[in-house]
Protein backbone atom coordinates (compact mmCIF):
# COMPACT_ATOMS: atom_id res chain seq x y z
CA UNK A 1 0.00 0.00 0.00
CA UNK A 2 1.32 3.51 -0.50
CA UNK A 3 0.68 6.37 1.23
CA UNK A 4 0.26 8.77 -1.70
CA UNK A 5 1.43 9.12 -5.39
CA UNK A 6 2.36 12.23 -7.75
CA UNK A 7 2.90 12.42 -11.61
CA UNK A 8 6.35 14.50 -11.79
CA UNK A 9 6.24 18.03 -13.38
CA UNK A 10 8.95 15.78 -15.01
CA UNK A 11 7.49 12.94 -15.87
CA UNK A 12 4.64 14.68 -17.27
CA UNK A 13 7.02 16.60 -19.44
CA UNK A 14 8.62 13.26 -20.90
CA UNK A 15 5.27 12.28 -21.61
CA UNK A 16 4.24 15.38 -23.63
CA UNK A 17 7.18 15.03 -25.40
CA UNK A 18 6.90 11.18 -26.62
CA UNK A 19 3.31 12.21 -27.43
CA UNK A 20 3.90 15.10 -29.92
CA UNK A 21 7.39 12.85 -31.38
CA UNK A 22 7.37 14.07 -35.15
CA UNK A 23 9.43 10.64 -35.84
CA UNK A 24 6.21 8.35 -33.80
CA UNK A 25 3.57 7.57 -36.33
CA UNK A 26 1.40 7.19 -33.04
CA UNK A 27 1.78 11.28 -31.91
CA UNK A 28 0.02 13.60 -32.63
CA UNK A 29 1.34 15.85 -35.65
CA UNK A 30 -1.90 16.88 -38.00
CA UNK A 31 -5.03 18.66 -37.52
CA UNK A 32 -8.00 17.68 -39.37
CA UNK A 33 -11.56 19.92 -39.85
CA UNK A 34 -14.80 19.51 -40.54
CA UNK A 35 -18.38 20.53 -40.91
CA UNK A 36 -20.48 18.80 -37.64
CA UNK A 37 -21.79 20.46 -34.72
CA UNK A 38 -22.36 17.87 -32.58
CA UNK A 39 -20.97 18.62 -29.24
CA UNK A 40 -17.60 17.08 -28.55
CA UNK A 41 -17.30 14.18 -26.02
CA UNK A 42 -15.01 12.19 -24.36
CA UNK A 43 -15.90 9.28 -26.76
CA UNK A 44 -15.31 10.90 -30.24
CA UNK A 45 -13.24 9.03 -32.63
CA UNK A 46 -13.74 11.01 -35.56
CA UNK A 47 -15.31 14.11 -36.75
CA UNK A 48 -18.90 14.92 -37.20
CA UNK A 49 -18.24 15.55 -40.78
CA UNK A 50 -15.06 15.42 -42.20
CA UNK A 51 -13.91 17.72 -45.04
CA UNK A 52 -11.79 15.66 -47.65
CA UNK A 53 -9.30 16.32 -50.28
CA UNK A 54 -8.50 19.92 -48.91
CA UNK A 55 -4.87 20.42 -48.80
CA UNK A 56 -2.67 21.75 -51.18
CA UNK A 57 -1.48 17.93 -51.38
CA UNK A 58 -5.41 16.43 -51.67
CA UNK A 59 -5.42 14.95 -48.07
CA UNK A 60 -8.32 15.58 -45.47
CA UNK A 61 -5.49 16.43 -42.50
CA UNK A 62 -2.07 18.98 -42.44
CA UNK A 63 0.80 18.78 -40.27
CA UNK A 64 1.07 21.67 -37.92
CA UNK A 65 2.60 24.79 -38.24
CA UNK A 66 4.35 25.18 -34.83
CA UNK A 67 4.55 22.45 -32.05
CA UNK A 68 5.84 23.72 -29.29
CA UNK A 69 6.08 21.96 -25.86
CA UNK A 70 5.52 24.56 -23.15
CA UNK A 71 7.78 22.72 -19.71
CA UNK A 72 6.41 25.51 -17.57
CA UNK A 73 3.05 25.36 -17.92
CA UNK A 74 3.33 21.51 -18.34
CA UNK A 75 1.49 21.96 -21.47
CA UNK A 76 1.70 21.94 -25.14
CA UNK A 77 1.22 24.74 -27.81
CA UNK A 78 -0.07 23.68 -30.94
CA UNK A 79 -0.68 25.94 -34.31
CA UNK A 80 -2.68 24.57 -37.43
CA UNK A 81 -2.24 27.25 -40.33
CA UNK A 82 -4.75 26.70 -43.59
CA UNK A 83 -3.85 29.27 -46.36
CA UNK A 84 -5.69 30.91 -48.67
CA UNK A 85 -5.74 28.48 -51.06
CA UNK A 86 -6.88 25.89 -48.97
CA UNK A 87 -10.16 24.64 -48.18
CA UNK A 88 -12.01 27.12 -49.71
CA UNK A 89 -15.69 27.15 -50.54
CA UNK A 90 -16.24 25.07 -47.08
CA UNK A 91 -17.94 25.80 -44.23
CA UNK A 92 -15.76 24.89 -41.04
CA UNK A 93 -17.54 24.55 -37.82
CA UNK A 94 -15.22 21.91 -36.33
CA UNK A 95 -11.59 20.89 -35.47
CA UNK A 96 -9.43 17.83 -34.20
CA UNK A 97 -5.86 17.19 -33.72
CA UNK A 98 -4.76 13.81 -34.72
CA UNK A 99 -2.13 11.37 -35.12
CA UNK A 100 -0.44 9.74 -38.20
CA UNK A 101 -2.29 6.27 -38.21
CA UNK A 102 -4.13 5.29 -41.62
CA UNK A 103 -6.95 4.90 -38.87
CA UNK A 104 -6.35 8.48 -36.85
CA UNK A 105 -6.61 8.66 -32.88
CA UNK A 106 -8.43 11.64 -31.98
CA UNK A 107 -6.39 13.89 -28.47
CA UNK A 108 -8.97 16.25 -29.01
CA UNK A 109 -12.15 17.68 -31.04
CA UNK A 110 -13.48 20.88 -30.99
CA UNK A 111 -16.58 22.66 -31.94
CA UNK A 112 -16.84 26.83 -33.22
CA UNK A 113 -19.30 28.98 -31.65
CA UNK A 114 -19.59 30.63 -35.04
CA UNK A 115 -18.96 28.74 -38.55
CA UNK A 116 -15.98 30.02 -40.54
CA UNK A 117 -16.92 30.69 -44.43
CA UNK A 118 -13.50 29.66 -46.39
CA UNK A 119 -12.62 31.53 -49.36
CA UNK A 120 -9.41 32.51 -51.05
CA UNK A 121 -9.40 35.62 -48.86
CA UNK A 122 -9.34 33.59 -45.72
CA UNK A 123 -6.54 32.29 -44.26
CA UNK A 124 -6.96 30.22 -40.74
CA UNK A 125 -5.06 29.81 -38.17
CA UNK A 126 -5.79 27.94 -35.09
CA UNK A 127 -3.92 27.46 -31.52
CA UNK A 128 -5.04 24.79 -29.45
CA UNK A 129 -2.81 24.87 -25.96
CA UNK A 130 -3.01 21.64 -23.92
CA UNK A 131 -2.50 21.71 -20.10
CA UNK A 132 -1.87 18.88 -16.94
CA UNK A 133 -4.94 19.22 -15.21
Amino acid sequence: MVAGNALTSSGFNQILSQVFDATDTRSFQYFIIGAGTTTPTTTDTGLESTITAWTAGGTSFKAYLTKTLDPANEGVNLRAFITAAEATGNVITEYADVNALATKVLLGRFVFVDAITKTDAVQLSIITKYRRG
